[in-house]
């Protein structure tokens, strides 16, 4: 008893450990050179019960043939190659396959030569049948034994595999290195920022060569890039890091030291951390300077290509503008000589012809450059349809049609822009006119419903081809080429009706059975509500006779007007240069001034400043061939009432002599 008990004491370095414990308590260790356990070194039996006590993968390779030992965190990493046979074995028998990497360092250990250190080193092991690549960190250090060689005993291995560690970091900077490539290879430039100060962490090739600098990384972007700063940029990396929020920029001109300015479009994107909070910023954009600059080239000719229709059109309406007045006057004067009055009326025509051809030009300019602005109100459209056949009167009556007015008298009311309603219906109208022959029908319809209000203008004319109606919309497009081209435009009214009505919400249909069998247009526009109108009282201000003072350096178009204004009653004078109109306004003292723009010593906004500084309220008229948008907001800011486009209407321009006297300018 005695006996066993002393045993057991001597066999205690065995105790614990597990399966591998137990292994080695079984194992018949007197068939290798370290004989019975009670006989072996002290040292051996301390590292083994240190093996078998912990929880780390250990091995202890022990005397010169290297007898293995191992604990069971260990054994989970060898494999059935090596698992459980590898216990007692020599080590160089078992790890054959690796020695040459592993041997030079275990004889430095038992050489008295000091411990080894490896770090996710590479070794290829067969495990569980496979030849596998696996990444060990683990040290050899040697384990005292005075008896010993070198007064080494053995080796004692400490090792952790990691295997997927290493390839989850091969893997992470295998993607770093394809997104670092992609990042490269971007069309954009890019860049990444770090920190509330923005150092760069990254940038790609088109950055640097942007900047026309190599050596940026771990710099500011202020220090980099100082002039940035003065250019609100720094400003905006502050903003985006501090809100979180990107920050878009579109045609942004970026200026560098010692360099020309460019345009770029670019992203400032807030960069987040595992936490939350933003770490960085990062920046990608393009360089669009070419693009800018052949915009501004486009513009620039856009606003050449308006200058010239506009200078164009005003050149033209002022010869225009005598013409229609003598229409006017030998209309009026010779009431009972029908050839002279079938003279005027054909001279009103052909003038009415020639303004709308310039009014079709300069519009589909604006339209295209979207400057034309819709003046919205409630319109009825029975008042555009009447106001569109008045104009049109004198065409219509010229070729003998038969204008049938289908529910005329209903008044849907749409939202829109009144002179820009009545333009499209008169050029629908008009191209009935023109394409029906003489002595044909034209029926005119109004329709309504629930949300829909519709204009619909039908023609027994020559009709059009069925290949041809998707294009008749189209710019410089005629629906029949074979009749006499004055019968035609330019080819772009109905364009222009296109584009105004999408401009409103509405549609244009066109619809024919084909050739000789007349066309119908519709414009469709949405309905709103009839407006509440408020009862309409006798005029207060009905036309009296006026002092009126016509000013235009064209002679014959002030002569005209006058004379045309004088025939009607009027108490008329003329002045065809700013001083000479300044000086009758002091002696005419004039209640209305009809007054050019276009003056040669002095412009009309000029005189009409000083008129108004007279203080006296006087109608003042704008009556000018410039007839653009901007001309007539111009005449609004200076302070005319009215804004009339040469060649004028004579009825149109009385109608405005009664007009209280306000600080608004109308265009008529």
């Amino acid at each position: 008893m005695a006996q066993e008990l002393t045993a057991n004491t001597q066999l205690n370095f065995m105790s614990g450990g597990g399966e591998m414990g137990a292994r080695i308590r079984a194992y018949d260790w007197k068939t290798t050179p370290l004989g019975e356990p009670e006989g072996w070194p002290q040292p051996l039996k301390t590292s083994l019960r240190l093996l078998l006590s912990t929880g780390h993968p250990m091995l202890l390779w022990w005397g010169k043939e290297l007898i293995q030992f191992y604990n069971d965190p260990y054994s989970l990493t060898l494999g059935s190659e090596r698992h459980p046979s590898s216990l007692g074995q020599r080590g160089r028998e078992c790890w054959e396959e690796i020695w040459t990497q592993i041997g030079p360092q275990i004889t430095q250990v038992m050489s008295g030569n000091g411990h080894t250190w490896n770090e996710n080193q590479l070794l290829l092991i067969t495990r569980n049948g496979k030849r596998e690549e696996m990444y060990w960190t683990y040290s050899y250090g040697p384990v005292d034994d005075p008896s010993a060689d070198h007064g080494v005993g053995g080796l004692l291995v400490v090792a952790t595999e990691t295997t997927e560690h290493v390839l989850a970091e091969q893997r992470m900077k295998a993607a770093e290195a394809r997104w670092r490539s992609l990042f490269d290879q971007a069309p954009s430039f890019m860049c990444v920022l770090q920190g509330p100060e923005h150092y760069f962490e990254y940038a790609n090739r088109n950055y640097l060569e942007m900047l026309n600098q190599q050596d940026i990384l771990g710099r500011k972007v202020i220090d980099v890039i100082p002039e940035v700063a003065s250019q609100g940029f720094i400003a905006l990396l502050d903003q985006v890091y501090e809100s979180g929020k990107s920050h878009h920029g579109v045609a942004v001109p970026l200026s560098f030291s010692q360099k020309d300015p460019i345009y770029v479009d670019f992203i400032y994107q807030p960069i987040s951390a595992p936490n939350g909070k933003v770490s960085g910023v990062l920046v990608e954009g393009f360089n669009v300077t070419e693009r800018v600059m052949a915009n501004k080239s486009l513009q620039e000719e856009d606003r050449r290509k308006d200058e010239f229709l506009a200078m164009l059109a005003h050149e033209l309406r002022n010869p225009l503008a005598p013409i229609r007045n003598v229409s006017e006057m030998l209309t009026q004067s010779v009431q009972q000589d029908s050839k002279l009055q079938n003279i005027g009326n054909i001279l009103a025509r052909q003038v009415t012809h020639m303004t709308h051809l310039m009014d079709d030009l300069l519009d589909i300019s604006r339209i295209s450059q979207n400057r034309i602005t819709l003046q919205h109100e409630p319109v009825s459209l029975y008042s555009v349809v009447n106001v569109a056949l008045e104009s049109l009167h004198s065409a219509i009556a010229a070729k003998n049609h038969h204008i049938d007015l289908i529910d005329i008298e209903l008044r849907p009311y749409v939202s829109g822009d009144m002179t820009r309603l009545v333009q499209c219906v008169t050029n629908v109208i008009n191209n009935a006119v023109k394409y029906t022959p003489t002595g044909g029908k034209i029926s005119i319809q109004i329709a309504s419903t629930s949300d829909q209000a519709e204009i619909i203008v039908s023609d027994n004319g020559c009709g059009i081809d069925p290949a041809m109606q998707n294009e008749v919309f189209e710019l410089f497009t005629q629906a029949n080429q074979t009749l006499d081209r004055s019968q035609g435009g330019l080819g772009i009214g109905l364009n222009i009706v296109q584009r105004l009505v999408h401009m409103h919400g509405g549609d244009v249909i066109v619809h024919s059975e084909g050739l000789g069998c007349g066309s119908r247009f519709s414009i469709r526009l949405p309905k709103i509500a009839s407006p509440k109108l408020a009862k309409q009282g006798p005029d207060k201000h009905q036309n009296t006779l006026k002092r009126i003072l016509v000013v235009d350096d064209n002679t014959d178009s002030a002569d005209t007007m006058a004379e045309l204004l004088t025939f009607q009653g009027h108490d008329v004078r003329t002045a065809y240069t700013a001083r000479h109109a300044l000086k009758a306004v002091d002696d005419f003292d004039p209640e209305i001034v009809l007054l050019d723009i276009g003056l040669p010593d002095m412009n009309g906004y000029e005189v009409a400043e000083k008129i108004i500084h007279k203080n006296k309220q006087r109608l003042l008229v704008a009556l000018t061939g410039y007839g653009q948008a901007e001309d007539v907001r111009k005449a609004k800011a200076v302070g005319f009432n009215f804004h009339f486009t040469k060649p004028v209407n004579i009825a149109d321009l009385s109608k405005v002599f009664s007009t209280p006297v306000t600080n608004s300018v109308e265009k008529e």
